[in-house]
């Protein structure tokens, strides 16, 4: 099956067809090719890994990487293994299917390493040939599918146009996310009116887009990151970072994102600041995304059939007004400095049924911090510190938050002055 033309050797198949008939009979098959470093590649190599009687595996922690904890592996199913080259049987619903994992042709630079294709070609008799798009469909709708307690969260990949499976992390509880009165409440019941299935029928009925967008802003370390985790896991959504600060990212790209992204998924633009300014002039040399590409993917250009948008920034005076407008950041929320409020909320989290000994902690705080701000990062990490200390050794240890602020503020005059000398 090799063709021989003037200009050298092409394949008709992504295989080579003698080595393959030591195994089966091609003319009585049809065959479905999977290329590496794509989302159904990684999924398919997964699931035959899997199956009894196979020999072949390699090893491959960065399937771990930021996994959940070992003993959770039996819910998730995750596992540092796939399969190995070779050729291999499966089974799939009762079927017998077929699989060669191979790679082949001369290495060839990419960046600053050597590549060799690779692929797995997906083997089925010829008179069940929708088998072989049936199981990769499925493969992929079983990868989305969000068990609760935990979140799956993806990685938009710009370079290789696909939405890259990153981790499978335990969902923060909704009841750590401690909120100024209302705030938490309020996002809530927007999002469950959103989701509702009369609110889908109301804008398909009206031919709106039937899309949502959110705007984090406030200062760093107050728990934007932590309450987008607890909403993803809250509504069993998929989580899906998009990183528009790549250089490979495109308009092209981010809207091939936006059609391809996993069924129920918060699709997360951290950072919006970073990219362009208000002026929509843009801040980083080397990206090619345009402003109004931007625009047209928050507008929900292609596909936006129940999408939500969270965009966060540290400061939402550096936007253009056109980027958080209605219809694109529909609704804003506000992370500030943490209120009386939030720092008893916090000191009753970690220490239940000690409520007046909250507001003492309170007090105490405020007295010795002298006006300045602290932010739910910091009080976190002083509970953290002292998650083997008693309700009182915390009360009487509260200095510690002090000084850690003033030797983090340290840390920075001192980078501060340096890049200065330099």
């Amino acid at each position: 099956m090799r063709l021989k033309t003037l200009q050298g050797h092409f394949w008709q198949s992504p295989f080579d067809v003698a080595e393959v008939e030591q195994f089966l009979d091609i003319s009585q098959h049809v065959f479905l090719e999977l290329r590496q470093k794509t989302r159904v590649y990684t999924l398919a190599c997964g699931y035959i890994g899997k199956q009894k009687d196979v020999q072949s595996f390699r090893y491959s922690p960065e399937l771990l990487s930021g996994s959940v904890e070992e003993e959770d592996l039996s819910v998730t199913e995750t596992s540092p293994t796939t399969i190995g080259l070779g050729f291999f049987d499966f089974e799939w619903r009762g079927q017998s299917l077929h699989a060669l994992h191979q790679m082949f042709g001369a290495p060839v630079g990419a960046g600053n390493s050597v590549d060799i294709f690779t692929n797995l070609v997906l083997f089925a008799k010829s008179d069940n040939a929708e088998a072989l798009a049936q199981f990769c469909q499925e493969l992929v709708q079983e990868s989305e599918r969000v068990q609760a307690g935990f979140v799956n969260v993806f990685e938009w990949h710009p370079t290789q146009q696909y939405w890259q499976a990153r981790v499978v992390c335990p969902a923060r509880p909704m009841a750590s996310i401690i909120l100024d009165t209302g705030v938490k409440e309020k996002l809530l019941s927007d999002l469950e009116e959103f989701l509702a299935p009369e609110t889908h029928k109301w804008y398909k009925e009206h031919g709106i887009q039937h899309k949502r967008g959110y705007l984090f802003y406030g200062v760093p370390g107050s728990g934007k990151t932590s309450l987008i985790n607890a909403v993803a896991g809250h509504f069993q959504h998929n989580l899906c970072y998009v990183h528009l600060t790549h250089p490979n990212l495109t308009d092209e790209s981010l809207r091939a994102a936006m059609n391809q992204a996993p069924r129920h998924s918060l699709l997360v633009f951290e950072d919006i600041d970073a990219i362009f300014g208000r002026d929509r002039e843009k801040l980083l040399t080397d990206s090619v995304l345009t402003f109004s590409g931007l625009l047209n993917a928050l507008d929900g250009v292609g596909k936006a059939d129940g999408q939500i948008f969270v965009l966060t920034t540290n400061h939402r005076d550096r936007l253009n007004p056109a980027l958080i407008r209605n219809g694109r950041a529909d609704v804003h929320v506000e992370f500030s400095h943490a209120s009386d409020a939030q720092i008893a909320g916090m000191f009753g989290r970690f220490y239940p049924s000690t409520e007046q000994m909250c507001q003492d902690f309170v007090r105490s705080l405020r007295q010795r911090l002298a006006g300045r701000p602290v932010t739910t990062a910091a009080l976190q990490h002083f509970f953290i510190l002292h998650r083997r200390s008693s309700a009182l050794q915390a009360l009487d240890s509260v200095q510690d938050v002090v000084e850690e602020l003033e030797q983090r503020a340290d840390e920075q005059r001192l980078m501060l002055e340096e890049q200065t000398a330099k």
